[in-house]
């Protein structure tokens, strides 16, 4: 009998310390929901008011969130649109993976995600994903047809290719790279694709820059480079370094080199970055560089 109430007694407790233990995590759970419920508000109210220093806090605020709450839709969202706003497009295109991951039959999830591609300039990314859509519609199978121009893989668009015309936009871009013949020609061309779309002016001044280097035309391809830069630094900053160093000076591609390292993990620019070091003999410098790729 005493074996028999000392087995009691323990159920007992085990239960109580079970309920209490459910209790406890019931409230933490639900302390931590309204956290977050509130700390979403304010980021929304800080989002609203669409200046800088409230952006900056709305996207604080936001981590925050998505931190405990990673299947916050809208916070990714918000968070896409305050990285569009900062030319941050790296990072614009995790943020809108994310909501478009969380509700794939949202278009405009899939057309914020297809934007942050173009302007990271993820050709790859880009082709693979519109490639695998069933509903795309023209603008985005020139989409299509001008990233497969960049990836080398035109071929695999037989079909669509004979949707290309002749005219200014991004898949006539696209149209105008896979002819190699009367490049001065192609530079003219150029000049009358629309000003007033911010990718296809990207582009438009990228293709301008990479004639211009088949034309040995060093001065043009470096301002073309630059205004593209001008527009867009986390895509062009390789790119621009990279020709500083090899047709200008070390001097002039180590800021912008280093720049791009101060927010992105890029291996390859770092190793551009130290061998720049190296040859200017800033050991300090390299040994910096080291420590953050170790």
């Amino acid at each position: 009998m005493k074996n028999l109430k000392k087995s009691h007694l323990i159920l007992i407790a085990v239960s109580v310390l079970t309920l209490l233990g459910c209790i406890g995590i019931t409230g933490y759970l639900l302390f931590s929901n309204y956290q977050n419920v509130r700390l979403f508000k304010q980021a929304q109210e800080n989002f609203r008011r669409n200046d800088a220093a409230s952006l900056s806090l709305a996207e604080a605020q936001l981590l925050q969130v998505i931190a405990s709450d990673n299947d916050n839709e809208a916070a990714y969202i918000m968070l896409g649109v305050i990285s569009e706003k900062n030319r941050c497009y790296p990072e614009q295109v995790y943020y809108c993976y994310m909501a478009h991951r969380l509700n794939p039959l949202s278009r405009k999830n899939k057309a914020a995600y297809i934007q942050s591609l173009c302007f990271a300039r993820y050709f790859d990314r880009l082709e693979n994903f519109l490639a695998q859509q069933t509903d795309l519609d023209a603008g985005e199978e020139q989409l299509l047809l001008y990233a497969a121009c960049r990836n080398d893989s035109l071929n695999k668009y037989k079909d669509l290719q004979k949707k290309w015309k002749d005219d200014f936009s991004i898949a006539g871009l696209g149209k105008l790279l896979q002819d190699d013949s009367n490049l001065r020609g192609k530079l003219e061309t150029l000049k009358k694709f629309p000003a007033n779309d911010s990718f296809l002016k990207q582009e438009v001044l990228a293709c301008a820059a990479q004639i211009s280097l088949a034309l040995n035309d060093y001065a043009n391809a470096e301002k073309f480079l630059e205004e593209a830069y001008t527009l867009n630094q986390s895509a062009f900053a390789p790119a621009l370094g990279r020709y500083y160093a090899n047709f200008n000076s070390f001097g002039k591609a180590l800021p912008v080199f280093e720049k791009y390292l101060k927010v992105y993990h890029d291996p390859a620019v770092a190793i551009q970055t130290a061998e720049i070091y190296c040859l200017l003999k800033q050991i300090d410098k390299i040994a910096k560089l080291r420590e953050q790729y170790q």
